[in-house]
């Protein structure tokens, strides 16, 4: 009965943190699905690799979202004509780069403020890696979805249908628009709410199963450290926004590197985040990510403690 309790509050936990940023990404993706045109956004989206790349690593300064909510409105933009590699790197640099995300590090760390300004260089460096690798093996086949030329697959009921992507769309009224609005953002929080409980559900299986006081016997090593928290961060899957205060409590059995993977790893990728990108991309696609934020965030977690004892 302890351990069904447990579960339930930290399901219920889980959902309550995670529910109004799942459910601000979905209004954000109704908004442009809605308001804005695809020639609007093609105009706006850089053409060549390396501009493309900066941008989706800074478009988290103009939406911040955390994890849960990116999810949904990159999904949109892709759908709308960004190309998939600017997505992806949207998807993992967003949780971290943002103004959100750097107040509430530094508030967090306030003995070291050098925390926040490295945790934002560190996700930089993770996605432009992941935006370099998929500018060039990343293309509409690694979508579940692939968009089709000319037609985009747009859920009405039960049914898939197909509207047009016209260069001149028919203009409605502002009551119609919002009704459209609302209809696409019902759609989508149901599409991507499931995803969300099933990630929640598996967080809080494992939070409630395994011993934290064996795993602590890990705080000790130059790799294992980092390792772990880097797979601690993945199991507890908290929101970018709150993740800074709970990795701030493992400072004094903890070096600051392995608090740093904490913070980096798990913000871009965690349970129910790789669930949700699994909507989106193909298993492959979501592997290979998965390796080179892993890779990235362990060796630039570990030079960081390197370099802070040298100093």
């Amino acid at each position: 009965m302890s351990f069904l309790s447990d579960f339930r509050t930290m399901v219920i936990g889980i959902l309550l943190e995670s529910f109004p940023f799942i459910l601000l990404g979905v209004i954000i993706s109704a908004l442009l699905q809605t308001f804005i045109s695809d020639q609007a956004l093609q105009r706006w989206i850089p053409k060549k690799t390396i501009p493309g790349i900066l941008f989706g690593c800074l478009l988290g300064i103009i939406f911040p979202l955390c994890e849960c909510g990116i999810i949904p409105v990159v999904h949109r933009l892709i759908r709308k004509g960004m190309p998939p590699y600017i997505g992806l790197v949207f998807m993992m640099a967003g949780p971290v780069i943002n103004p959100v995300v750097f107040t509430s590090t530094f508030v967090a760390f306030r003995a070291q403020p050098q925390m926040a300004v490295s945790r934002m260089a560190l996700a930089f460096a993770a996605a432009a890696l992941i935006g370099v690798w998929a500018a060039r093996g990343v293309r509409d086949s690694a979508l579940r979805n692939p968009v089709n030329n000319g037609h985009e697959p747009v859920a009405s009921g039960k049914k898939s249908v197909k509207r047009p992507l016209s260069n001149k769309a028919p203009k409605a009224s502002w009551t119609k628009k919002w009704h459209e609005m609302l209809e696409h953002a019902a759609i989508e929080m149901f599409d991507v709410g499931k995803f969300l409980v099933l990630g929640a559900t598996v967080t809080a299986l494992l939070q409630t199963m395994v011993n934290k006081k064996w795993l602590l016997t890990l705080s000790d090593g130059d790799w294992a450290p980092h390792l772990f928290m880097m797979g601690l961060a993945y199991v507890l899957s908290i929101c970018s926004t709150a993740d800074a205060f709970v990795g701030a409590t493992f400072i004094p059995d903890f070096s600051l590197g392995s608090v740093l993977a904490f913070l980096v790893f798990g913000a871009m990728l965690d349970i129910k985040s790789t669930l949700m990108l699994l909507k989106v991309f193909r298993l492959k696609t979501v592997l290979t990510v998965m390796l080179i934020s892993a890779v990235v965030v362990l060796l630039g977690s570990v030079a960081f403690d390197r370099l802070y004892t040298y100093l």
